[in-house]
């Protein structure tokens, strides 16, 4: 072979490692998971103290356990729409009902929560109130606009 031909054919190959690099180094990233709002929380609880760790994570607890009988609700309301959905006729006034019913579940989960986190500031310090609104910014970031 020639030069000139064994110059192209290795460039070539340098060319198509290097494509073949970033093209996997760029698709390994979509299949990474964002961290959860419970990992994102307890990396925020790291700079706390740990009674006011304590005493965040029982409070979480606290609103799982009482949420959870809403949560279930909500979803058996959800699964109620879709079968009502692929249902012949539709039913729109059964439709129209479920998703009042959904409302008013998600109201109440809200006004449960709610009551929660207040308790908490409550109890705490002006200073564990000014890093509690710090965590949760942190914590949950601003969802992306829909326009």
């Amino acid at each position: 072979m020639n030069r000139t031909f064994k110059l192209l054919f290795f460039g070539s190959v340098v060319l198509n490692v290097i494509l073949v690099g970033v093209f996997f180094g760029r698709v390994t990233h979509r299949f990474e998971r964002a961290p959860s709002r419970q990992e994102r929380l307890e990396n925020s609880l790291k700079e706390f103290p740990e009674p006011v760790r304590s005493q965040f994570r029982d409070t979480l607890k606290r609103m799982d356990q009482e949420g959870e009988p809403l949560g279930s609700q909500i979803q058996h309301a959800r699964d109620e729409i879709l079968r009502i959905i692929v249902s012949d006729p539709f039913d729109e006034a059964a439709f129209d009902q479920q998703i009042k019913k959904i409302n008013e579940l998600r109201i109440q989960r809200a006004q449960i929560m709610t009551k929660i986190v207040k308790d908490v500031v409550k109890n705490s310090t002006p200073n564990q109130r000014k890093m509690l609104v710090e965590m949760l910014q942190r914590a949950m970031p601003p969802r992306p606009s829909r326009s």
